[in-house]
């Protein structure tokens, strides 16, 4: 059966258990840049919880660029080592690679060359994925949160082409409905899909029974979709909302009937 999981901060865990999710997903970036005591205490936190933290985001935080000419993959593999080592300790199963401001292409910089760029650091990035029993997943980004790998349908061509055992893709429904991308991307995907992350398409909220009946119905065919491809991972509510715990037990309500349906 499909997971159902938060996009969060640690500190929600107990919240999150609560409200019925299956795991949490944090921001790895902010797990890398904890000091070891702050570590050790989000570790205690989640095992207080009950809850995994089976699936990570933020993958590169802004300072380290992916791309043009300062470009640094020796840097970035240093921090994925540290990094990677962490989420293992977690629980992480997956690692979403969306880092907008890391991959951003600087003006006047060739995308051909950005692209080749993106894949010697996913090159780099898949070893330290298998030594620590991760996978990657390419999240796609609206265009207003970054200027490169926009579709399903792009990042589906890169894992493709790179042929990496442990890079697959994202498929983002909030960015999906901004670029008008069909939910048939996700089964285009097929095998390589190996995470999903959903909010309200109007507003990036939480999703809810009380949203409009278009929005209820684009969340029941997100999940008729991945039922009918067979895919058995993780979805993450991946927004904002107003009050955590009510809000969560809201979503968690509508999104469990819906992938029982």
């Amino acid at each position: 059966m499909i997971k159902l999981g938060v996009c969060t901060g640690v500190e929600n865990a107990k919240a999150l258990a609560q409200a019925g999710f299956d795991y949490i997903e944090t921001s790895l970036s902010a797990v890398a840049a904890m000091s070891e005591e702050g570590f050790q205490q989000a570790e205690k936190t989640l095992l207080e919880s009950g809850l995994a933290c089976e699936a990570m985001n933020v993958m590169m935080p802004g300072e380290i660029p992916l791309t043009g000419p300062q470009a640094d993959v020796s840097r970035a593999g240093e921090y994925l080592s540290r990094a990677f080592s962490r989420a293992r300790k977690l629980g992480a199963k997956v690692i979403v690679f969306g880092s907008g401001a890391s991959r951003r292409v600087p003006e006047n910089f060739p995308h051909e060359k950005a692209f080749r760029q993106l894949g010697d650091f996913l090159t780099l990035a898949d070893g330290l994925a298998r030594e620590n029993g991760l996978r990657i997943a390419i999240e796609p980004l609206r265009r207003q949160e970054c200027n490169i790998l926009h579709f399903v349908s792009e990042a589906l061509i890169l894992a493709s082409l790179l042929r990496l055992p442990h890079v697959g893709v994202l498929g983002d429904t909030y960015h999906m409905a901004a670029g008008n991308e069909p939910l048939s991307a996700l089964a285009e995907a097929g095998e390589l899909l190996w995470h999903v992350h959903m909010a309200r398409p109007q507003n990036r909220a939480y999703p809810s029974r009380q949203d409009p009946q278009q929005d209820q119905e684009a969340y029941a065919s997100l999940f008729s979709t991945l039922r009918a491809m067979g895919y058995e991972g993780r979805v993450s509510v991946e927004g904002q909302c107003a009050n955590f715990l009510p809000d969560a037990k809201e979503s968690f309500a509508l999104l469990n009937s819906l992938r029982r349906a």
